[in-house]
């Protein structure tokens, strides 16, 4: 992530300038007083009043500075509140919080409430003077505007499932975003067409769509990968974003769905002869199977070929043809397996035969003429 967030600041520097309307610290605001919590467990408030002069652009921003003693994570925070409405709730050890009002939120005159709560591991809360209420043009994209949606109605184990990562900007600044998915780091399903992730700018109103699709391995997958973005705010800030966990419930194929059947077109065979062999495969459920690899072997005979069938649809008959031939008489089992979505399943084992001939071909040929010959001779001279 650091990687990433050096990166970020290279190519979004730019971008990480917005600009500013207006602009007034606490301070300047005639509120130089500082919200200092000292002790275990207190809790003290600060209340600051400002009228419409911040309604100058579509949104509005509070910037708390606060310092946390010890700076380490706890169950210490700081409420924030405008006009009675809780806004923000900001945890230790975050020194900076932006909070983005929109101007249909604001009132002609506003009351905002800042309380720091300390607790018995974390005792002295400070808010900064230095913290900022302003005017700015900026991205904006809040709560449902980061979505990750399955669009397919059928989660079947090893089908194709579409998906849909969505990005809105609500803002009126455009941000350079660098969104990731989560699939890389699973085991239980594969990315298999389309892009899960996208590097660029999002003007404002504008939505960037990703549509992607996964294939399901494991049949216990009961939760997908979230979608995570991250963007410079117009204070150089690195923010993060995320989506929800999109939850599905995969509907296992039975072992049985694919059922594998070898057919001999003789059974009894010459040695050194090649025999021609068949496998038959019906899919006997409601739903498309995905790579189905089938491998049909006889250890005795020391043969083996594999094949994978892309898709075999729901009631659908497909063949494989191949041959097969020994140099050596004897009785020996053809077998075959059919692999898909995790399952086994194996056809009913097949005898085929070769046999040495007995008599030469050619020797039964030459008799068989010379018998014709004598026939014709003697009908010739009995005449």
């Amino acid at each position: 992530m650091k990687k990433i967030a050096f990166l970020l600041v290279i190519l979004l520097a730019g971008f990480a300038c917005a600009e500013t309307i207006k602009e007034e610290t606490f301070a300047s605001m005639g509120y130089g007083e500082e919200l200092v919590v000292e002790g275990a467990n207190k809790t003290e408030c600060k209340e600051i009043v400002f009228y419409d002069e911040f309604n100058q652009e579509e949104f509005m921003i509070i910037s708390i500075h606060s310092i946390f003693v010890p700076k380490i994570k706890g169950d210490a925070n700081i409420e924030v509140y405008l006009n009675e409405k809780k806004i923000s709730v900001i945890e230790p050890p975050k020194e900076y919080e932006r909070i983005i009002v929109q101007k249909k939120d604001l009132e002609e005159k506003n009351t905002l409430k800042i309380c720091a709560f300390t607790s018995d591991s974390i005792t002295k809360i400070t808010v900064k003077n230095d913290s900022m209420i302003g005017n700015y043009k900026t991205a904006f994209f809040p709560e449902g505007s980061f979505k990750k949606e399955v669009v397919s109605k059928e989660l079947v184990l090893g089908k194709e499932i579409q998906i849909k990562t969505s990005l809105k900007n609500f803002g009126n600044e455009t941000a350079y975003v660098e969104i990731t998915d989560g699939d890389a780091d699973r085991e239980d399903i594969k990315l298999i067409k389309g892009n899960s992730a996208f590097k660029g700018e999002i003007a404002p109103g504008e939505e960037k769509v990703l549509e992607f699709t996964y294939r399901l391995k494991y049949e216990g997958t009961g939760v997908l990968p979230n979608a995570k973005a991250v963007y410079l705010n117009e204070f150089g800030e690195e923010e993060k974003i995320e989506t929800e966990y999109p939850e599905i419930k995969v509907q296992a194929l039975d072992e049985k769905a694919l059922e594998p059947v070898i057919m001999l077109k003789k059974q009894v065979n010459s040695v050194e002869e090649k025999s021609e062999i068949e496998i038959v495969i019906i899919n006997n459920s409601l739903k498309a199977i995905y790579s189905a690899e089938l491998k049909v072997f006889s250890s005795e005979l020391g043969f083996e070929e594999k094949k994978v069938f892309e898709v075999i649809q729901s009631k659908e008959i497909v063949y494989f043809k191949t041959a097969v031939d020994s140099s050596e008489a004897g009785e020996f089992e053809l077998e075959c397996e059919l692999d898909f979505e995790g399952k086994k399943t194996e056809c009913t084992k097949t005898i085929i035969i070769f046999e040495e001939d007995t008599i030469d071909r050619k020797v039964i040929v030459g008799a068989v003429l010379v018998a014709i010959g004598i026939i014709v001779y003697l009908y010739l001279y009995l005449k």
